[in-house]
């Protein structure tokens, strides 16, 4: 199949995952190893202090990492993700995940995940590790 194909297939399933339409996540672009994730901070997603909570970015980021972990067509699980949070977003602001490949192997891959405002402030920035299967995406 062709790369074009598999992310046009990706991008619409995760339209219909439903914790990616809780967020109101959209993925913007797929390419091999790389992904755009856009959310936009609701105070749905504020913690205790009015701020993002971590989990809502995080998700953000892993959804990214998701998208181009699997963009090859293969299916590819989380190992690690180690996550900085840098700044609070401002409320309503439009956040934007990027996850571009660093390294590959056979059985693994390494991704560097930035989420940044429609600023360009950096707002968190992760590194995560997937481990890659020898199965196809089962929606392909």
């Amino acid at each position: 199949m062709e790369d074009q194909e598999i992310h046009k297939r990706l991008i619409e399933r995760t339209r219909q995952e439903p914790y990616a339409r809780l967020l109101r996540m959209k993925v913007r672009k797929v390419s091999k190893g790389y992904s755009q994730v856009e959310m936009r901070f609701t105070p749905a997603m504020e913690n205790i202090f009015g701020m993002a909570h971590g989990g809502a970015l995080y998700s953000l980021m892993d959804e990214a990492f998701q998208t181009a972990g699997n963009s090859d067509g293969m299916v590819a699980l989380a190992l690690n993700v180690s996550v900085n949070y840098i700044n609070s977003p401002e409320p309503g602001s439009l956040l934007l995940a990027e996850a571009k490949e660093i390294g590959l192997t056979r059985r693994t891959a390494t991704y560097a995940i930035s989420v940044t405002d429609e600023t360009g402030k950096v707002i968190a920035t992760c590194q995560a590790l997937a481990y890659r299967k020898d199965s196809p995406l089962p929606f392909l």
